[in-house]
């Protein structure tokens, strides 16, 4: 899988582990709906934000790369 990262998925990437480390105020009241608790969201997304900032560090992709 992270042999397809292109700089275009490495950034898309990036900005998703932005997203999912805060959540936004959509997902929260939706988690208020669906009977999620305030801790159970964010432990969730503490993990899911980790796995994504774990991909970007194993990706064999140097962002340096597409400067020049």
């Amino acid at each position: 899988m992270l042999g397809d990262l292109t700089p275009g998925r490495h950034r898309a990437l990036e900005l998703l582990a932005d997203h999912v480390r805060h959540p936004s105020r959509e997902l929260r009241l939706d988690a208020i709906i669906r009977d999620v608790t305030d801790e159970d969201l964010r432990w969730v997304t503490d993990r899911v934000h980790h796995w994504f900032l774990k991909l970007l560090e194993d990706a064999d992709y140097d962002p340096a790369r597409r400067l020049g």
